[in-house]
This record gives structure tokens, sequence and C-alpha cells, in this order.
């Protein structure tokens, strides 16, 4: 993959062993992607909705069981944002439920992945949510 700079990526995840290791992983696919992390749907939604924001991300990474809002929630209310329209917005999760699963494709999501069980797995689930913009 050619290194992209100027490229940010939001990762709305409430688990900090999740967030470390794909940003890590990323970041081993491509230094060159800004991460900008987010706890909770709630604080993740006060920062996106600022109408100043210049930096939009070229990603946005949504855990589904977050504190606050779900994924899909959170994907529902992004919906209502124009400027957000052609971002592709992937949802992460434990769950490998059809309904979560459906729910989130539903409600706008580019994609659902499984989280994986092994370090391996998080960087091809990184190389693969990268696909979307490099």
């Amino acid at each position: 993959m050619k290194d992209e700079t100027n490229k940010l990526v939001y990762l709305v995840e409430d688990d900090s062993d999740d967030q470390e290791i794909l940003v890590a992983a990323i970041h081993q696919i491509n230094p060159g992607i800004r991460m900008q992390v987010f706890e909770n749907g709630r604080e993740f939604m006060n920062r996106i909705g600022e109408e100043n924001s210049h930096d939009e991300p070229s990603l946005i990474i949504l855990d589904y069981n977050l504190p606050y809002y779900t994924g899909a929630e959170v994907l529902k209310k992004l919906n209502t944002l124009h400027r957000l329209k052609g971002i592709p917005k992937v949802i992460w999760s434990t769950a490998s439920d059809y309904l979560t699963r459906y729910e989130c494709i539903s409600s706008g999501a580019s994609n659902y992945y499984e989280k994986p069980y092994n370090v391996s797995g998080y960087y091809q689930l990184a190389a693969n949510m990268l696909g979307y913009i490099i």
C-alpha cells in the first residue's frame, strides 16, 4: 500500500486494549495515518457535530457496543450530517449475530467486521478497513 499522509481516521472504541492494538496495526500498515480516538458515542457525536470542523476524517471506525449510543445509533445520527455522507463508516464488534450485522448495514455502515481473537487478525482487519481509503 502506498504511504498516504494527511488521512485522518476516527476510532470510536471504549476498550483500551482494542484501541491500542488496532491503532498499532493501522500504523504498521501506514504510519502516515492520523488517528483520533473517542471513548464513547456521546464524546464522538459532540466532536463530529461541531460545524466548524475543518479536519474531516477519511474513515470512521465504530465499535458496536459503546457507552451512551450503540454503533448503529451513532450511524443513524451521522446520516443526518450531509458533510459526512461520502465518508466510509465501518462497525466492528464481538457480536456475530445476523440481526446486529443487519442493523448496522441498514443504518449506513460500509461494512461490519467481527473483532479478531489474535494480533495477526487485527493486522488483517486493519488492512481491510484501510482498503476504503488507500
